[in-house]
C-alpha cells in the first residue's frame, strides 16, 4: 500500500490481512481544514484565558462545542481502524504513517512491525485549568491505541513526534501547548500483548497500561510484556501502569533533559521491572525513575545504571519516605524467553528498518544533487560535501519531507549553481522565461533546506543582449518549507517563494541566512516569514537602484510575506531602494500584494516613500507596512503606512505559520 485510500481499503477487506506499506503514507493535513462551527485557535485562547475564564472550572459554551467538533473531524481524518486478524507490516526501509492514529479497537490476532510512526498531533488539544496547579493543555490520539484488544504484537517499530515535538511548541496560560498524546497506549481491557524491539523518541507521554483508576474493564486484563524497546529523550510513562500483571525486562532507557520518569505504579499495578539499562547521564537522578501513581509494591531487580548495579527502588523509598512502595509485586514471569543479562543491552538496537542517509560527493553515494534526490524516498537526508555544485536541482511534490543540507554547517562551502535567465535559451531554442530560470525548484511540502547556498550566477554584463535578465535562484512552490542558514544568490528575480498554483497556499520559513539581489529580489505569492535574516540589496547605480520584494498575494490570503528581526543592508547610495512594489502577475486584479517589515533594521538606502507602484497598479491598493523598524532607512514619512500594536499582534511568525511550528 503506498496511499491512504489503499491502506483504508486494505483494512476494509474481508480477514485475515496481511497489509505491506511501502513508504510514507502521510494523512497530516492543514489544522484549518478540520475547524468546525467557526473554531480559531486565537479565539480560543481569547475565550479562556484563565485571566478572564478563571481556573475553578472547565471550558464551556459554544467555543468549547467548536474545539470538540473540529477534533472529531480530526479523528475522521486520521483514525484508522485495525481489525482482527490483521498484520500490517512496513515494506523496506523507510516505510510508514505520518500524522495517523491505528486505532485496534474490539479486535484479536493483530501483528504491528517495521513502520516508523511521526507526528500524531491533535490539532484541537484542550484547556483545562483544573488540571495541576497551573493548569495543561490535553490531547487525544495516540500513534496506536490498544483498547478491548488481545493477543497483540508491536514490533520493530519507530514512534517520534518529529518534526514537531512538543519539545518546541510555544507556550500559552503559561503551560506548553502539547498536541501529543501516547505513542502506545493499551486500555480498556486490553489484554495479552507484547511490545518488543521498538525505539521510542521525542516524546512526552509514551506507554499508558490501564484506562483509569477507576475502571471496572481492566482488572484481570493488561496482561503486558515490554521487552528490547529503546527510550530516547522520551519524558515519561515508560510505561505507567494500572491494575495489569506487566513483565518490563531489558529495554534501554536513555533520558533526556525533560525526563519526568520511567515506571509508574498505579492501582493495583503489579509491575516487575527486571534487567533494564539506564544510561541515566545528566538524564535525572535514580530515584526519579520510579514514580507511585498510587500503587503499593514494584518489583525491581538486575537493573544497572550508566554500568553500575542500582537498587533503583531503596533510592525511591528513600527519596520518598511518605509513599515508599514494597519491593514484591506479587507475581514472577514466566514468559520470558530471550530475558538477558543487563550488560548486554547497552548498546540495544530497535526501531523499524530506517532510510539510509544519502551522501553526495566525489566518491560517495552521488555525485550530483538531482541524482540523490531523485533515488531518494521521501523522508530522507542528503548530505551534500563541501564544493560547488554545477547543475539545474528540482525537487519534486512527490518526494515530501526531504532535508537537503550541507556537510559543514557553513552555507559558504556548499553551492548549488546555475546561469540560466529567462532570456537565455533552451536546447529547443526557446526561452527559458523566469520559471524555467530555476537553479533549484523545489515543490515538495515538509523540505528543508540547512547550511547550503542556492545560488543563480547569470551575468548581465557579460550578456548584453539578452534583456529578460530575471534569474531565479530559488523557485520555492511547496507547503512547510524550512530554510534554514541558507543563502539565496542572485540579481533579478533571486527568491521565487510562490505557491504551486493560484488556488493554492503554501507557508515558507526562512531563518538565519541571506538573501542577495537587486529588483524584486523576493517576490511570488507564498506566505513567507523571513526571521533573523540578511537581505542585501545589491546597488545597479541607478535611482532607483531595485525593489526588495514583488509580492503577489492572493486577495483572499491576509498573510503574504513577513520580514522581522532581521537586517536589510546596502552600499547603494542613500534614498535609492524601495522596499517593495505589488505585482499582478498577467494584470490579475486579485493579486494584492501583502509585506509587513518589522523589527528590522533599515540601510540608508531605503527611501523615505519605500513602496511604489508596478505596472499601472498602485501600492496604496496593496497591504503594505512597518512596525518598530531601526536604522537610518527608518525614518518617518507621510506616505510610510506603520501598524498600531494591535494590528502588529496579527503579523507574527506565529499567526503566518499557523499550526506548523517548525522544530
Amino acid at each position: 500500500m503506498r496511499t491512504e485510500a489503499e491502506l483504508r481499503a486494505a483494512l476494509a477487506a474481508p480477514a485475515p490481512r496481511l497489509i505491506k506499506v511501502r513508504g510514507v503514507i502521510d494523512l497530516r493535513a492543514d489544522c484549518a481544514e478540520h475547524a468546525a462551527d467557526g473554531y480559531t485557535l486565537a479565539g480560543y485562547l481569547a475565550e479562556y484565558d484563565p485571566a478572564v475564564w478563571g481556573r475553578e472550572r472547565e471550558p464551556s459554551g459554544p467555543l468549547e462545542e467548536a474545539r470538540a467538533a473540529s477534533a472529531q473531524r480530526q479523528l475522521a481524518a486520521i483514525g484508522v481502524p485495525v481489525g482482527s486478524d490483521t498484520t500490517i507490516v512496513g515494506d523496506g526501509r523507510g516505510a510508514g504513517l505520518t500524522g495517523a492514529s491505528l486505532r485496534v479497537h474490539n479486535a484479536q490476532n493483530v501483528i504491528i512491525r517495521n513502520l516508523t510512526f511521526r507526528d500524531t498531533r491533535d490539532c484541537f488539544p484542550q484547556w483545562d485549568p483544573t488540571d495541576g496547579a497551573e493548569g495543561n493543555w490535553n490531547s487525544a490520539y495516540d500513534a496506536v491505541s490498544l483498547q478491548r484488544a488481545t493477543n497483540v504484537w508491536v514490533d520493530h517499530n519507530t514512534f517520534t513526534d518529529q518534526p514537531h515535538p512538543d519539545s518546541a511548541a510555544p507556550t500559552y496560560f503559561g503551560r506548553p501547548y502539547q498536541q501529543h498524546d501516547g505513542s502506545l497506549d493499551m486500555t480498556n481491557g486490553t489484554d495479552l500483548v507484547t511490545a518488543s524491539y521498538n525505539l521510542f523518541e521525542d516524546h512526552g507521554k509514551t506507554m499508558l497500561i490501564g484506562s483509569s483508576n477507576t475502571s471496572t474493564t481492566d482488572p484481570g486484563k493488561l496482561r503486558v510484556s515490554v521487552h528490547h524497546n529503546v527510550f530516547r529523550n522520551v519524558e515519561e510513562r515508560l510505561p505507567r501502569v494500572r491494575f495489569g500483571q506487566v513483565h518490563v525486562y531489558n529495554n534501554l532507557y536513555e533520558p533526556g533533559p525533560s525526563f519526568v520518569y520511567a515506571w509508574g505504579v498505579g492501582v493495583r499495578s503489579a509491575l516487575h521491572v527486571e534487567n533494564n539499562y539506564v544510561k541515566l547521564r545528566d538524564g535525572g537522578a535514580v530515584e526519579d525513575l520510579i514514580h507511585n501513581w498510587g500503587g503499593t509494591a514494584i518489583t525491581e531487580t538486575g537493573t544497572l545504571v550508566d554500568g553500575r548495579p542500582v537498587d533503583v527502588l531503596d533510592a525511591f523509598n528513600a527519596a520518598n519516605p511518605t509513599t515508599p512502595l514494597a519491593g514484591d509485586a506479587g507475581w514472577t514471569p514466566v514468559l520470558n524467553r530471550g530475558l538477558e543479562p543487563t550488560s548486554r543491552i547497552k548498546n540495544l538496537k530497535a526501531g523499524a528498518q530506517q532510510r539510509e542517509r544519502y551522501h553526495v560527493a566525489k566518491g560517495t553515494d552521488f555525485d550530483t544533487v538531482q541524482a540523490a534526490i531523485d533515488a531518494a524516498p521521501p523522508g530522507t537526508t542528503i548530505t551534500l560535501g563541501k564544493g560547488v555544485y554545477r547543475e539545474v536541482v528540482r525537487v519534486p511534490a512527490t518526494k515530501p519531507d526531504l532535508l537537503l543540507k550541507g556537510s559543514t554547517g557553513n552555507a559558504r562551502d556548499v553551492v548549488i549553481d546555475y546561469d540560466n535567465a529567462a532570456g537565455t535559451t533552451k536546447p529547443d531554442g526557446t526561452a527559458h522565461g523566469t520559471t524555467g530560470s530555476a537553479t533549484a525548484t523545489i515543490e515538495a511540502d515538509g523540505f528543508t533546506a540547512r547550511d547550503l547556498t542556492f545560488s543563480n550566477s547569470f551575468d548581465r554584463a557579460a550578456h548584453p543582449g539578452i534583456t529578460a535578465t530575471q534569474a531565479v535562484a530559488v523557485k520555492a512552490t511547496g507547503d512547510r518549507q524550512y530554510y534554514d542558514r541558507v543563502r539565496f544568490l542572485g540579481h533579478q528575480d533571486t527568491l521565487y517563494a510562490d505557491t504551486r498554483n493560484v488556488g493554492a497556499r503554501a507557508r515558507q520559513y526562512y531563518r538565519g541566512g541571506e538573501v542577495v539581489g537587486d529588483v524584486d529580489f523576493i517576490f511570488g505569492r507564498a506566505t513567507a516569514v523571513f526571521d533573523r535574516m540578511t537581505i542585501r540589496a545589491l546597488d545597479r547605480g541607478g535611482d532607483p537602484n531595485g525593489y526588495v520584494t514583488a509580492a503577489s498575494t492572493r486577495r483572499d490570503n491576509p498573510h503574504g510575506f513577513l520580514i522581522t528581526h532581521s537586517r536589510i543592508e546596502s552600499d547603494a547610495p542613500a534614498g535609492t531602494y524601495h522596499l517593495g512594489r505589488p505585482w499582478h502577475p498577467g494584470g490579475d486584479p486579485d493579486a494584492i500584494a501583502s509585506v509587513v517589515v518589522r523589527d528590522t533594521k533599515l540601510p540608508a538606502a531605503v527611501k523615505t516613500a519605500p513602496w511604489t507602484d508596478m505596472s499601472g497598479f498602485s501600492w496604496r491598493d496593496a497591504r503594505f507596512a512597518e512596525f518598530r523598524n531601526s536604522g537610518p532607512g527608518a525614518t518617518p514619512g507621510a506616505d510610510r503606512p506603520v501598524l498600531t500594536a494591535e494590528q502588529a499582534a496579527q503579523h507574527t511568525v506565529r499567526a503566518y505559520l499557523g499550526d506548523w511550528n517548525p522544530a
